[in-house]
């Protein structure tokens, strides 16, 4: 069950060290390189309150997120219901899962997390927003993330990839 909860989109752009998640194309496609446009202020999310109140919700497997070139696992909040969900089920407001995702290392390098939203914060893509957090709990992207978005849409359970009842 757990290979098929960390089945999502691969991207072809997987490389580049010390390069921005963007960049790589792993989000909304990569940036023009040597662009003028200094990065957004990064946010801070507070990754140790976070990861506190979720619970593993899978164990570590081969994860198709940035190319299928990292392992991940998921940890859910409880009121998810993750991973069993099942075809008509939607997920509660602030239902929170997040992959981690690993490099080579026994380090996560990245978070890639999917909060539940009211009804109306982005109802072609379910109400959910997407976030891309950093080790040091900098918010990398947020919002409605077209990558995100386009590759959830395939889920077949509330834009959720996994088991169901």
């Amino acid at each position: 069950m757990y290979a098929a909860a960390l089945t999502a989109c691969s991207s072809e752009q997987a490389s580049g060290a010390g390069a921005r998640l963007a960049d790589r194309g792993w989000l909304d496609g990569p940036r023009a390189p040597g662009s003028a446009t200094p990065p957004p202020p990064v946010e801070r999310w507070d990754l140790a309150e976070q990861l506190g109140r979720l619970q593993p919700a899978t164990a570590r497997a081969r994860s198709q997120h940035a190319g299928g070139d990292m392992d991940g696992e998921i940890l859910a909040s409880p009121a998810s219901g993750y991973p069993l969900r099942g075809p008509a089920s939607v997920a509660p407001v602030g239902a929170t899962l997040l992959e981690r995702l690993y490099g080579v290392d026994a380090a996560p390098v990245a978070y890639f997390v999917m909060i539940k939203r009211p009804a109306g914060y982005d109802p072609a893509g379910g109400d959910w927003e997407y976030l891309v957090v950093l080790p040091n709990g900098g918010i990398e992207e947020r919002g409605k993330l077209p990558l995100c978005a386009r590759c959830h849409a395939e889920a077949p359970h509330d834009r959720l990839f996994g088991g169901g009842r």
